[in-house]
């Protein structure tokens, strides 16, 4: 009978496969089989070598398990467990985040010359996020840091103190009022609580009010009130001033016109004990008229 010539190709071909593999290494599968480490077979290898890897690992895992559960037992300290795994600390994954947050900006300064690498958004302003403090909470200013809020940047809350009591003049017709361009711009980003009461808005721009009178000092109180009962206006927080010398002399006089005057002149000249009625807003307005 004669043979198929398929069977025959067959029983070739494996002769040849035998002839080739004869010279190469040979190693055992999973199943027990000695075959030839041929790069047909290594995919089958590796994942051969991973599963006895895995194996070993979790043998270990079990004696280091037990090792821990014996000390336990003999009441002594098993120290770290090795195989619990450790999350990174918030510190560490904050202190990474602001690391990659000025890294960036300082990319886009040196770039494009813009830390916010030319993109506009409400997400990177500063007024966006102040709107998101509860009333109540109140910041903390040095007269440095208030001055940046005097209104130049449209992106800022518009800020303005008063014997101390920062207030934010933002909404209503606060920015018409103290912002550039406002008749009353001069009061932005500053404690100016002495021009307040002597109407003297160029000599006073200060905080200082040794020397004020029983007068004077209501005066001061009705505009503290004005502010703090407006609609619009509501109180932020404080700006911290330095000392003041006692030994210091006081802020000079000044005339109608807001012009210093001398000392000889000083008892001549009527004291002003407040704004001009049309010449901003008053304490009458605190109801909610911005101007007579």
């Amino acid at each position: 009978m004669q043979n198929d010539p398929m069977e025959v190709d067959l029983v070739k071909a494996r002769a040849d496969m035998a002839e080739e593999n004869k010279d190469l290494p040979r190693r055992k599968d999973t199943q027990g089989r000695t075959v030839p480490v041929k790069n047909a077979n290594k995919p089958f290898f590796v994942y051969q070598d991973y599963r006895e890897q895995q194996a070993k690992l979790e043998a270990e895992k079990v004696a280091r398990r037990k090792e821990r559960e014996e000390k336990i037992a003999r009441g002594e300290d098993p120290g770290p467990d090795p195989d619990v795994s450790r999350l990174p600390s918030a510190a560490t994954v904050f202190r990474t985040l602001l690391i990659i947050l000025a890294f960036t900006a300082y990319a886009g300064y040196f770039v494009k010359g813009d830390w916010k690498w030319g993109y506009e958004s409400k997400w990177l302003t500063t007024r966006h996020y102040m709107q998101f403090i509860p009333d109540g909470v109140q910041m903390a200013y040095t007269e440095q840091s208030l001055a940046r809020f005097d209104g130049t940047d449209p992106e800022k809350p518009l800020l303005l103190a008063l014997d101390g009591i920062v207030y934010d003049v933002s909404k209503g017709q606060g920015r018409r009022i103290y912002g550039p361009g406002g008749g009353y711009h001069q009061f932005a980003g500053k404690d100016a609580a002495r021009a307040y009461v002597t109407g003297c808005f160029k000599l006073h721009q200060t905080h200082d009010t040794r020397g004020f009178n029983e007068q004077e000092l209501k005066s001061l109180k009705k505009w503290k009130d004005f502010y703090a009962n407006h609609k619009d206006y509501k109180k932020v927080g404080t700006v911290y001033h330095a000392p003041i010398d006692p030994e210091s002399p006081l802020p000079p006089p000044c005339d109608n016109q807001g012009n210093a005057i001398t000392t000889e002149q000083a008892p001549k000249q009527t004291p002003t004990a407040a704004p001009p009625v049309a010449a901003m807003e008053t304490p009458s307005a605190a109801s909610g008229r911005q101007e007579l």
